[in-house]
């Protein structure tokens, strides 16, 4: 796809790195990317469909990854920044754009982020999508067992009084240990593309600015600080689309089954055997409805 526009915005005191696809006049679609993933995951099988439905296409880097502004030097775990930070990131990146409203999707943690914008800045929200995402990142009705429970109901305590490195805080950077991560993250249906997400991590790791080896860590802690939008998700108004595969290793699908009921005028998808990623097989059921529900 060829960008129409790109460039990095002034937003909430730091800088977001942006790219938009199609007509500018078009509605627009601002697409909101996970946990340590940068925008380029947004790849061509997501963005041309997008397109040829007629929508302006926005994708961007969040802070703490890729050309956007890494926190490394201001963060601390103890002031951690929060996805509502991250949710005025997006609004403010639409008014640099001079977009008024837009269809928000956003994938796991940037599912989260669009939830945060839907409720608290619902006059710029179309439609929302979130898919593979959560409520609420660390319920403890979504684990099996008792000691999973107790650890996440402990987890906010630990990263506010502890730093204990790991390999989610201090993790290799590498095409190989990123395609790996994905591999595990697949599901058990649809065929993993290793050229693609090979191609991809490349053009992240080496031909972009890099990967924040702090950033994993530092936007679960965002994740943390913002806690459970449970009781918050009647307050979302616009049209919410929520998907799902049954075999996400990562974000349980108890948590779609949870959060979906509680916002009006919501449609739950699950996906049969979709893992923690959007392949190619996926996108062919899941975009269709997408295109559907914003149309």
């Amino acid at each position: 796809m060829v960008k129409t526009k790109s460039g990095k915005a002034p937003v909430n005191g730091i800088e977001i790195y942006y790219e938009t696809f199609g007509n500018e006049q078009n509605p627009a679609i601002l697409l909101i990317m996970g946990l340590d993933a940068q925008c380029v995951i947004y790849g061509e099988n997501m963005l041309k469909p997008l397109v040829d439905a007629g929508f302006y296409v926005v994708r961007f880097d969040n802070r703490d990854i890729g050309l956007s502004t890494w926190m490394n030097d201001t963060w601390h775990r103890r002031r951690p920044y929060s996805l509502e930070d991250m949710a005025k990131d997006s609004t403010e990146l639409l008014d640099f754009l001079q977009i008024e409203k837009a269809h928000i999707i956003g994938v796991s943690m940037g599912g989260m982020i669009a939830q945060h914008i839907a409720i608290d800045f619902p006059d710029r929200v179309l439609s929302l999508t979130s898919i593979m995402s959560s409520g609420y990142a660390l319920n403890p009705k979504v684990a099996t067992k008792l000691s999973h429970k107790i650890l996440l109901k402990a987890i906010p305590f630990l990263i506010k009084r502890f730093y204990i490195k790991n390999k989610y805080s201090n993790h290799k950077i590498s095409v190989g240990s990123y395609v790996a991560t994905y591999r595990f993250l697949r599901g058990k249906r649809f065929e993993f593309d290793e050229s693609y997400f090979r191609e991809v991590f490349t053009e992240s790791i080496e031909r972009r600015k890099g990967q924040n080896p702090r950033a994993r860590y530092q936007q679960f802690c965002a994740i943390v600080a913002s806690g459970s939008r449970l009781e918050k998700l009647h307050k979302i108004k616009a049209p919410t689309l929520v998907i799902h595969g049954t075999a996400d290793p990562l974000v349980n699908a108890k948590h779609a089954e949870i959060y979906a009921p509680l916002i009006p005028n919501s449609k739950l998808l699950m996906v049969e055997g979709m893992g923690h990623e959007l392949p190619k097989g996926a996108l062919a059921e899941v975009l269709p409805e997408i295109i559907k529900h914003i149309s």
